[in-house]
């Protein structure tokens, strides 16, 4: 069953924790601190939103970590901008950096709001050193005893049934609240873009306009999808490097490459596996920066040299990655409904093989879950820009192009070099951005000229690795 077949039949579905009890009254405060960042000292607000960690009952609290950045020149009646990020596990504040330098002109005249998502960052973070550090990355993931320790060190501190994406959706609704603004703005990318989903469900008159870069419906949360969806990219990516005169000549066998390699780390035994091997293969599709890399460091792989694995190891893993809230979330979401045994066996008719499906059912298996039910989308009727990659390794173009089908008031743009996320695209600060910006003033999905889409461009292909030292 294809993607496109799975929405239909799923009706394009929203996931919401089961509710035990009716919650007490609650008003949520925003609690403003010294921020602790330098850069965002006289620049932004800094502080806090406590919200219930249980929300059925009201039960617990969390202290959601919150940074303004306060319009410099203030439009009347603009929407705040809610900043929304992937994994899940991926703290939003860390994308502060950004909006001070070339992202200034999104907090030109409306407000910026960054606030780590439950279980993320400065918001209580589920993180698991053990399993994301860098000596794991050549490792097979999810080791058994590492996941149940994190299990145990998390569950002292935190109900890890209560961290899910109707919880944080709702979390949003609270820092609005606190914040004091009638309607948003929805900047969101990968999984960030399945919480806006849900979030508008739950709010559909709080949204003004929303862009959804990456865009994954609930039901394809991961990693169901993780092998097929590279499995197509991959297949595009080398066709681009066949059809580039430089690239064809230097690899002209990409698919034999990626046996051979297979083939030698399974005759070397031990780590890293073929499996890992084919993991990071399917990672470095992301970004379109990394994604050029591939047919080389592959060719080399063919030859025996996974030097370039080992170093990208020392530098692996987002520093600020919640692997305890990635956990918590799909495996309610994704692994405990999914069916498994459809999603293991078309996985292991590609080349990466049903490794993480497998590793991360059995991660599952040790770590507390919620109970979930299915919902509606609900009724908004925002404005809403979707924007894909072409190449995108896991969140595929015709996720979005069916999200556009099926709920009104949506336009898909396709960047024809672009992957997951942006990262390495030429004319970022000349057309992307003042894309997004325009529409999110504006609201209006048929004033958009996209025509300098068609014109974004990725690096050359990679044809001779730089020198690295160690």
């Amino acid at each position: 069953m294809g993607p496109r077949a799975i929405l239909v039949l799923l009706g394009l579905v929203g996931l919401i924790a089961t509710p035990r009890a009716v919650a007490a009254p609650f008003s949520p405060r925003f609690e403003e601190a010294v921020c602790a960042a330098p850069e965002l000292v006289g620049v932004a607000r800094c502080g806090t939103v406590a919200v219930p960690e249980r929300w059925d009952t009201g039960a617990g609290r969390v202290a959601l970590k919150v940074v303004i950045l306060p319009a410099r020149k203030p439009r009347p009646g603009a929407p705040a901008l809610f900043d929304l990020e992937g994994g899940p596990g991926l703290p939003s504040t860390k994308n502060a950096g950004f909006y001070l330098t070339e992202g200034a002109r999104y907090w030109e005249s409306r407000d910026v709001i960054l606030f780590d998502q439950r279980g993320t960052g400065g918001s209580g973070g589920l993180q698991c050193p053990a399993l994301q550090a860098a000596e794991a990355a050549l490792r097979p993931m999810y080791p058994s005893k590492e996941v149940e320790a994190c299990r145990e060190a998390l569950s002292a501190r935190a109900d890890l049934t209560r961290y899910t994406t109707d919880a944080a959706a709702r979390d949003i609704e609270a820092v609005r609240a606190a914040l004091g603004h009638e309607t948003i703005d929805i900047n969101a990318l990968s999984y960030g873009t399945t919480l806006a989903l849900r979030y508008m469900a739950r709010e559909p008159s709080r949204v003004h306009a929303a862009v959804l870069t990456g865009p994954a419906p609930p039901q394809a949360m991961p990693p169901r999808h993780h092998a097929t969806a590279a499995a197509t990219a991959l297949k595009l990516l080398i066709g681009d490097c066949r059809a580039d005169r430089a690239c064809a000549a230097a690899f002209p066998d990409i698919a034999g490459d990626l046996r051979r390699g297979r083939a030698r780390l399974a005759q070397a035994g031990g780590d890293p596996t073929p499996e890992v091997f084919m993991e990071k293969v399917r990672s470095l599709m992301y970004a379109p920066s990394s994604a050029r890399q591939l047919p080389d460091l592959v060719h080399r792989a063919a030859g025996g040299d996974f030097s370039w694995m080992r170093h990208s190891a020392a530098a692996a893993g987002a520093p600020g990655f919640a692997e305890g809230l990635y956990l918590s979330v799909t495996c309610a979401e994704s692994l405990a409904l999914m069916p498994y045994e459809a999603a293991a066996a078309a996985a292991r008719a590609t080349p990466f093989g049903d490794y993480r499906l497998r590793r991360q059912r059995e991660a599952c298996r040790a770590w507390p879950t919620a109970r979930v039910r299915l919902g509606g989308l609900g009724p908004s009727r925002a404005p809403v820009l979707l924007i894909s990659g072409r190449l995108d390794p896991v969140t595929p173009a015709d996720w979005a192009a069916d999200l556009a089908r099926s709920r009104p008031n949506t336009r898909q743009l396709t960047i024809h070099e672009g992957g997951h996320v942006v990262d390495g695209l030429s004319a970022l600060d000349t057309c992307f951005d003042p894309l997004v910006v325009k529409f999110l003033e504006t609201g209006d999905l048929e004033a958009i000229d996209a025509r300098c889409i068609a014109d974004m461009r990725a690096p050359a292909f990679q044809l001779v690795a730089p020198a690295k030292g160690g």
